[in-house]
């Protein structure tokens, strides 16, 4: 693979969406020049783009670290997701062709077969291919523009729901009803399936992160660690 800044854009997206690099961690350069072999002329021109991508922030004092979210950014990311979505609604069901429901079906098919084998790297990046596919099918590369970078804040917000099995099975049922209704173009319906899947990714992360004081967001933040290190545990198994 050529070394560029989008090879390595996905290289570290990837990172941060699996949860290999996790909120608040500092992504030291000279650490990841070593690493990536590339100049921190390339690396800086790579952190401007996650940081556009809002999967990063430049701290005073600390560098670049991988983003986290308050309860009220997860709000506000999904309300915005939302309203993109919604956006998009009467265009993907005005332009969806048989080929693009073919398509759709086998990258739920590839999210399945990740979900029964345990796999979340799997899970996470079919997933996210499953509503990337979705957006371009409504032919407008600005609204797409927009929903990837939603798409990237909300996957990174709910890495740890894929540890729940209940919760893996949902979104299985919940991608089932989201192609039903768009394969009888039905714009109601659709609408309908996507709201409610959005409504559960939400609810995942507000389950992770609780209302409440200073001490319940420290317990909160500790249970969340404690997932986080058990999914690693559990993929490197995987892919042992």
């Amino acid at each position: 693979m050529a070394v560029n800044g989008e090879s390595i854009y996905q290289v570290l997206e990837r990172e941060i969406i699996l949860g290999h690099l996790k909120p608040r961690e500092r992504l030291l350069e000279a650490e990841l020049c070593c690493r990536l072999r590339i100049s921190r002329t390339l690396l800086r021109e790579v952190f401007r783009r996650l940081e556009g991508a809002g999967l990063v922030t430049l701290q005073p004092n600390r560098g670049v670290v991988v983003r986290d979210f308050s309860l009220q950014e997860v709000e506000d990311v999904y309300y915005l997701r939302t309203a993109l979505e919604r956006a998009a609604i009467p265009l993907i069901v005005e332009r969806v062709r048989p080929a693009d429901i073919r398509a759709l079906r086998e990258l739920q098919r590839e999210f399945e077969r990740a979900c029964r084998a345990a796999d979340m790297g799997g899970m996470i990046l079919s997933n996210l291919a499953f509503h990337r596919r979705l957006s371009q099918i409504s032919g407008n590369p600005f609204l797409y523009k927009s929903l990837e970078i939603s798409h990237l804040q909300t996957q990174q917000i709910r890495y740890v729901a894929w540890l729940d099995a209940a919760r893996v099975q949902k979104s299985i049922r919940e991608h089932r009803e989201i192609l039903r209704a768009l394969a009888r173009r039905s714009a109601a319906a659709y609408e309908q399936a996507l709201v409610t899947h959005l409504a559960g990714g939400k609810g995942d992360y507000q389950r992770i992160y609780p209302v409440g004081g200073d001490g319940e967001r420290a317990q909160s933040n500790h249970g969340v660690r404690t997932a986080r290190r058990r999914a690693a545990r559990r993929e490197e198994e995987t892919h042992a």
